[in-house]
């Protein structure tokens, strides 16, 4: 069976299966803990030992797991299905995030943004009726000079002092020199 396949119909039965628990944000923050911690674990998945003590790993990796998410992973270990974990959980989060109309976007600014800002973007997002919330992610990157990049799926809004200078560069360029008055 393809895994991608395979992941999509296991994430959409963790989420089915939170969201009628009442542990959805839970099982997404756990979901999130163990995929940060996979790396980690390396090769140890993989290796053909009891499922008690690959429970028991993932225990310790994501301490305090909600009963949904490990009653889950043990159906996880018991079909042995541990390899596909990474795009398992994965395409839980992005599942999760569809079924509530979260949506995903990337700020980049030159340094720390204000509340305000963010507070804007957001709604300016939420108001092109898109989404019914969104997840900012912010990165500061001093390349840009000033102002921001932000990105919202397929859309980008650059408004950074790079940018500007970039086109300033190009109309330059375009007219061979000549003055601009």
């Amino acid at each position: 069976m393809n895994s991608g396949l395979l992941a999509k119909r296991y994430a959409a039965a963790l989420e089915q299966y939170c969201s009628e628990c009442s542990q959805g944000e839970q099982c997404l923050e756990d979901a999130r803990r163990l995929l940060a911690a996979l790396p980690a674990l390396g090769d140890y998945l993989g290796k053909p030992l009891p499922a008690a003590s690959k429970m028991e790993v993932f225990r310790k990796v994501v301490p305090g797991m909600c009963t949904a998410f490990e009653r889950f992973l043990s159906l996880v270990v018991a079909h042995r299905r541990e390899a596909g974990l990474r795009r398992i959980l994965t395409s839980f989060i992005a599942e999760y995030k569809r079924v509530r109309g979260i949506v995903d976007a990337r700020l980049t600014v030159a340094s720390e943004p204000s509340e305000q800002l963010l507070e804007r973007l957001r709604k300016m997002t939420l108001a092109s009726g898109e989404a019914k919330s969104v997840d900012i992610e912010v990165d500061i990157d001093p390349g840009i000079i000033g102002g921001f990049v932000y990105k919202v799926a397929d859309k980008r809004l650059d408004a950074s002092v790079k940018r500007q200078i970039h086109d300033l560069k190009k109309a330059f360029e375009t007219n061979n020199n000549k003055r601009i008055i």
